[in-house]
């Protein structure tokens, strides 16, 4: 089971989605108006449409702010439509969001935008040729042989920690709760030992780090298939068109896109900046967490 890790100035705007929900009776007909809008507004840049059949999607590539009037007044003439926007100025370094719900704003937020996780140093994912999350973790130092960090593949996530004195080495990890559930004692490096049941205590501090680690990285990377329809409409409709295999969890289209670009790949996706120092951790985590010796109906 996966944990719930998940959970503007528009003149600003330089890449913008806006995605419609509610009544699906009523999309067809606030496409057409919204449409009718669009021609009388100016703006420089260009839109996409990736519409399904329970949501509608506008993709916006702009300068100087995205037409929001057109969809200010179709949200008035649609009250039971909710429009939602995300939009990102990468040389601004900002980033937002805003809901519209019967013409009035619903929603509104601004941020700093986070430093792409290309740059974030100990990051790994791996993912199946249909986009099946296999292994992911984000990675931190707290001291000269532990680390500790945020791992998740397609069906749960967990917090963990792992030690090292030579080639002895422990893994703790959650399940559920925030405590260590599992153990699991390594002696030689090619070791995979059963895992022992734990209900030991966190560090309040380490909790509050690990945490913030899991939400960034699962913002950055990931959507979950819990999510509200309208966080995921977006995701869905690219799924279904590149007929990925929608799990729990689940890589960002863009991500994935992405990844095929560079690498060429046809089967499994990977993507690390790993230090090469901290591979082994990944070896572990594959070998012990993410192996068959853990299922979550066990715990």
């Amino acid at each position: 089971m996966l944990r719930a890790y998940n959970r503007p100035a528009m003149d600003l705007l330089i890449h913008a989605t806006l995605t419609i929900t509610g009544a699906s009776e009523q999309l067809p007909a606030a496409d057409a108006r919204i449409k009718a809008l669009l021609v009388e507004e100016v703006f420089a840049g260009e839109f996409e449409e990736h519409h399904g059949a329970d949501a509608l999607s506008y993709d916006f590539k702009v300068s100087g702010g995205i037409p929001f009037p057109a969809f200010a007044a179709a949200s008035q003439e649609f009250p039971q439509l909710t429009i939602s926007a995300e939009w990102v100025n990468v040389a601004a370094g900002r980033k937002g969001r805003a809901a519209l719900s019967n013409g009035s704003i619903t929603e509104h937020v601004e941020d700093v935008l986070a430093i792409d996780s290309a740059a974030t140093p100990n990051r790994y994912v791996r993912a199946a040729a249909d986009a099946t999350l296999q292994l992911a973790f984000g990675l931190v130092r707290r001291g000269r042989a532990e680390w500790a960090g945020y791992v998740l593949n397609h069906e749960r996530d967990a917090l963990f920690r792992i030690t090292r004195d030579g080639d002895a080495v422990e893994l703790h990890a959650t399940e559920g709760d925030v405590e260590w559930a599992h153990v699991w004692r390594l002696a030689a490096p090619d070791d995979t030992p059963q895992p022992e049941a734990l209900a030991m205590t966190i560090d309040p501090a380490m909790v509050a780090e690990l945490e913030r680690l899991a939400q960034d990285f699962v913002a950055e990377w990931f959507w979950l298939r819990e999510a509200p329809a309208a966080d995921n409409a977006i995701e869905l409709d690219r799924y279904q068109r590149y007929g990925y295999t929608v799990r729990d969890a689940n890589v960002r289209a863009a991500r994935l896109h992405r990844l095929r670009s560079e690498l060429a790949a046809t089967d499994a996706l990977e993507y690390s900046t790993l230090d090469a120092d901290h591979t082994w951790i990944r070896d572990v985590l594959q070998r012990c967490w993410a192996g068959d010796s853990v299922r979550s109906d066990e715990c």
